[in-house]
């Protein structure tokens, strides 16, 4: 195309003497906050960029290393020596980046130890795999975070010893390791671990009855389930979302919690006196209406509805919802 010029190596390595001279000559953070890093970062990856497009590759690494630190380019530079196929020295950037990272970048902190973890799968270090899983369900329990626990676990043969201490934690808020109380935690120790009074989540209450409940759920352990979220209701509420759960998970063995989970629910959308309130009440009166002809309680189920129209006479707009629930079955 016409007005182009095509830049050769040479141009491009003026370009880099310009950039390189730029960034020294720029103040360095001292904080290692993301306002301060951000510039230099900028201009340090127009420069590697440089760096390439003059054909001189080989200064990479040395300015990524020279700038860890400065710019905290951890990442990049792990990245890197990865693809340079030097494995141990970005195992080592790897730890000494998080350790100067976990307490004020822990963005960057979480990254590094993925890496970790990655490095550990592809060496098939399965064992290992699942110590940092491990430490990310610490950092943030959640069904995704067990599930990749489970499999690290197993293709490890440890997940029944490891699914043990993650719910013993789950209990207590300590976590397992080889030398504590839980002397059966099969997993060893991880290359990095945030500091123990640094912790991913400033706030947790113990025991987490409700990831208790949800993993219970998942597990099919029902009874359990009903157990645990009977605990769960001798505490404050504010659990709207876990009560959906158990009632969906046990009405086919529990119909009672079930029924008794849906009315507590119902109650509180007919109290919000909306419409929109009511239209999601009637969700979960069809899903009561199923439960009881399921179980030859027919009966119970109209004297529920009598009963909310009794109670409920002067709103019109609920009745209408009534209305448009009685006398079917509502099954299907």
């Amino acid at each position: 195309m016409l007005g182009l010029r095509t830049y050769n190596q040479s141009h491009w390595g003026k370009v880099a003497e310009a950039l390189e001279g730029r960034l020294n000559t720029m103040a360095k953070p001292t904080s290692g906050g993301f306002s301060e890093t951000y510039r230099r970062g900028q201009v340090m990856g127009m420069l590697l960029h440089a760096f390439h497009r003059s054909g001189q590759k080989e200064r990479v690494i040395p300015l990524l290393e020279k700038e860890a630190d400065v710019s905290q380019c951890y990442e990049r530079l792990v990245d890197a020596l990865c693809a340079a196929r030097e494995q141990e020295k970005a195992r080592k950037w790897c730890i000494v980046g998080f350790q100067r990272t976990a307490e004020n970048a822990s963005g960057i902190a979480v990254s590094l130890r993925n890496r970790l973890r990655e490095m550990a799968d592809k060496e098939k270090n399965h064992a290992l795999v699942a110590t940092y899983r491990a430490e990310e369900f610490f950092d943030n329990p959640s069904l995704a975070a067990y599930g990749e626990l489970r499999k690290a676990g197993e293709k490890a043969g440890v997940w029944q010893q490891a699914r043990e201490g993650m719910l013993s934690y789950l209990r207590t808020g300590r976590r397992p390791s080889r030398g504590g109380a839980a002397e059966a935690w099969p997993l060893p120790e991880p290359e990095v671990r945030r500091p123990a009074d640094k912790p991913a989540r400033q706030f947790k209450e113990f025991p987490d009855l409700d990831m208790l409940i949800r993993i219970a759920i998942q597990e099919t352990r029902l009874d359990d389930v009903v157990s645990l979220y009977g605990e769960l209701r001798k505490g404050k509420r504010y659990h709207f979302e876990t009560d959906k759960a158990v009632a969906d998970a046990v009405a086919g063995t529990h119909p009672q919690v079930s029924l008794d989970i849906w009315r507590f629910v119902v109650d509180g959308l007919i109290a919000q006196v909306k419409l929109k309130a009511y239209e999601e009440a009637s969700v979960f009166l069809r899903r009561m209406c199923k439960v009881y002809h399921d179980n030859n309680r027919s009966t119970e189920w109209e004297g529920l509805l009598s009963e909310l129209r009794r109670e409920h006479k002067p709103k019109r707009r609920l009745m209408e919802v009534l209305d448009s629930l009685s006398g079917k079955k509502l099954l299907d």
